[in-house]
This record gives C-alpha cells, structure tokens and sequence, in this order.
C-alpha cells in the first residue's frame, strides 16, 4: 500500500505546482511546451503534462484526465500485467484549467486534433443548420 500512496502522493505534488489559479496552470503548461487536445481525457494538457512527467514509472501505463479526476492505469513493473486504476483528485485550479480548455479557452496550449479538424467551442444549443442551394429550373 506504501506504493499507491508515494504514486499519489508525487502525482498531489505535480498538479498542486501547475499553478494557483487556471491561468497560472495554463501558463505553466505553455512553458513547459505542452499542448494537448480539447475534451479528450488522454490527450488533454494536463493528461499530457502528467505522462510525460511519469513516463519513467514502469508502474504507470496511462493517465487519464476527467473534470474532476486523474486516472492512472497501473501494470506491475515485472510482467506488465494490470494492476489497477489510481484516482487523484484534481487541484482546484487544474479542475478550472480542465474546465477552461475544455471549452478552448486556452489557445495556446491546444492541439490540433489528428483528423485535422480545429475543435470548436461548446455550444448552447444544437448547430444551426446551413442552407443549401435549391436548383431551379
């Protein structure tokens, strides 16, 4: 159990030094030259951040970022079986970067997505519809 709480712990430690307000956490991340994509839980900023920071940690096989939560996917180091998922509760200010990029509020630190495609803010309502050209004869 001893394990579990240092990965934690050290994971605590990572996400409460991004910053005390989400501007700070996103300035952070932008410094450090992440770039991440919006409402993807494993290729947020964050989620990025976080597995670049643990790569070396044989134990973690993937972070995962949701409003409220960082999960990690844990495998034991000797054979690579699965070994769990750790939850860490996101820092106040990261919940509200999370929040912020989900919404693409931070510019700098988005990724395109792979597909090409810009993501688009969130909208209130469904998508207006666009007009199509009706043939006359």
């Amino acid at each position: 159990m001893g394990e579990l709480r240092d990965i934690k712990q050290r994971v605590g430690t990572l996400l409460e030094g991004l910053g005390h307000d989400p501007d700070e956490v996103a300035s952070t991340l932008e410094a450090a030259g992440v770039q991440g994509v919006p409402r993807s839980n494993t290729s947020c900023a964050v989620a990025v951040y976080a597995s670049a920071v643990m790569q070396a940690d044989p134990r973690i096989a993937s972070v995962a970022v949701g409003p409220c939560t960082l999960v990690l996917t844990l495998v034991k180091p000797d054979d690579g079986r699965p070994a769990g998922k750790l939850v860490v509760q996101l820092p106040k200010p990261v919940r509200g970067f999370v929040d912020g990029f989900d919404a693409v509020r931070y510019p700098r630190v988005i990724r395109l997505r792979t597909d090409g495609a810009t993501p688009a803010p969130p909208t209130a309502g469904p998508p207006e519809a666009t007009p199509v050209p009706v043939a006359t004869s």
